[in-house]
């Protein structure tokens, strides 16, 4: 289920509860990205007193505050923005990366639906044939618009690609959407439904933004990507991001890619606790997967890689504890190719071995838990490394969550300086790379004097030993 704010597991923990009065507005907590700018101050213009005397200049005086107090108290109300399109010098700062001359459509309500919610922004991309960034503010949006949510039956008669109800359908043609989400969490309430759908080959962005609940079920596109769908071989970005607690009948858990060979890359982003009941419990593209500082744990997959179905370029990526139920499959990887520098594959349950690839490239550095990754022939690698070598999936006081090494890996400084900085100066919770003794394998470093809580993995031994453990926490 999705994270419940205030949590232990919230991955968004200074969020509120999203909807406290049960009208669908969520307040706004503080972001989990950096700093949101305070809105700009409306300060009313008094005029001088005019030749009427002070009688009439107390009525005009009277009815400009009135008239400005209920220009106020509609900006303010829930609901009451209309969506604003404002270009890049519109105050608001300067566009993302390679968004140059895009329009920007500022979400102004989280309440699903109205005039200025995230459905409307969708839509007004769609309809204008544009490149478009989708602005959200550091709150919990909800989509529930045209679905009961105790009635499933209903859900599945819906029509998949209008936009109107259930899940988001981004622009069919052409044009590409960024949502940067600012700290944002979207979450699919609509049984059956995954949270966005494309079916175009524009490309499509996702930056600091939190996709949960979405459930992709047999009528829609077979059931393939619970929180994300892309049909038309669009190229797939998801940047500092969480995409968690998402299902699919079919392949990909969180994202599926299944139009002409497409790409997805992940990039400082987590994949964690997301199912699918046929291929990748995780992430299945027809194409191929790019990771760099990202991790992927805790997926499960009902035939083969429990986290990763796809042919796969891994850059410090930690691949850990997916489980895939198929014996002949792959733990983790299921892929033709797998490219792989300084990444971490490891644990898991279901399958016997880790991957299963039939091509494999080292580019050194890389540790696994077992040989069927092709780790071995490179400079650095270890082939039978530990099951446990990073700790619990955490916080660690960044906004990305992430399962660092713990002291006594051999993930930790195992990649010298100069290799690590030519492929990334920072780790997948933005900390500098590169120490003086070298940086660690994974997704992300351990921080100096960050002492990592450790799992503990039941299995059967030969004989039973006598000792004693402590535990303390």
């Amino acid at each position: 289920s999705p994270p419940v704010a205030g949590d232990a597991n919230d991955p968004w923990p200074d969020e509120g509860d999203g909807d406290a009065a049960g009208d669908g507005v969520s307040p706004e907590p503080t972001a989990a990205y950096g700093v949101v700018a305070p809105p700009t101050e409306r300060t009313p213009v008094v005029e001088q007193p005019d030749d009427a005397g002070s009688k009439g200049s107390g009525k005009g005086l009277r009815w400009r505050l009135m008239a400005f107090a209920v220009v106020t108290l509609a900006l303010l109300l829930p609901g009451s923005f209309a969506i604003g399109v404002v270009g890049d010098d519109e105050g608001q700062g300067p566009l993302p990366e390679g968004w140059a001359g895009a329009q920007r459509i500022t979400v102004s309500t989280a309440a699903d639906g109205r005039d200025g919610s995230l459905r409307d922004a969708i839509g007004r991309a769609g309809e204008s044939g544009t490149d478009t960034v989708v602005e959200l503010k550091p709150t919990v949006y909800r989509l529930t618009q045209g679905c009961e949510r105790s009635d499933r039956a209903s859900v599945l008669e819906f029509t998949d690609d209008d936009n109107a109800v259930g899940d988001l359908d981004l622009p069919s043609a052409g044009a590409g959407v960024r949502i940067e989400g600012n700290g944002a969490t979207i979450v699919q309430e609509c049984p059956g439904q995954r949270v966005l759908h494309a079916t175009g080959d524009g490309r499509v962005e996702l930056s600091r933004v939190t996709l949960t609940g979405g459930q992709a079920t047999d009528p829609l596109g077979n059931g393939a990507g619970g929180a994300l769908l892309s049909e038309g071989g669009a190229e797939v970005t998801v940047l500092d991001s969480l995409l968690t607690s998402n299902t699919a009948e079919g392949t990909g858990g969180a994202v599926t890619i299944s139009g002409p060979p497409g790409r997805l890359e992940l990039n400082r982003s987590v994949v964690s606790g997301n199912s699918a009941g046929s291929a990748g419990g995780g992430v299945w593209v027809l194409g191929t997967l790019e990771a760099l500082n990202a991790t992927i744990t805790d997926n499960q997959a009902g035939s083969n890689g429990g986290a990763v179905a796809t042919d796969a370029i891994l850059t410090f990526t930690s691949v850990v504890d997916n489980s895939a139920t198929n014996s002949q499959g792959g733990r983790q990887l299921g892929a033709a190719e797998l490219t792989s520098f300084a990444s971490y594959v490891a644990g898991g349950a279901g399958a016997s071995a880790s991957c299963s690839v039939e091509r494999a490239v080292s580019q050194g550095y890389n540790v696994g838990d077992d040989p069927s990754c092709g780790f071995g022939s490179g400079i650095g690698d270890l082939a039978d490394g530990p099951r446990d070598g990073v700790g619990l999936l955490g916080l660690y006081s960044q906004a990305i969550p992430a399962r660092p090494p713990v002291r006594s890996s051999v993930l930790v400084d195992r990649v010298p300086p100069p290799a690590c900085r030519e492929a990334t100066p920072v780790d997948g919770q933005g900390r500098e790379r590169a120490g003086d003794l070298g940086c660690d394998v994974g997704a992300v470093e351990l921080p100096i004097g960050l002492e990592v809580p450790i799992t503990a993995t039941a299995s059967n031994v030969a004989e039973p030993v006598s000792g004693r453990a402590t535990y303390t926490g």
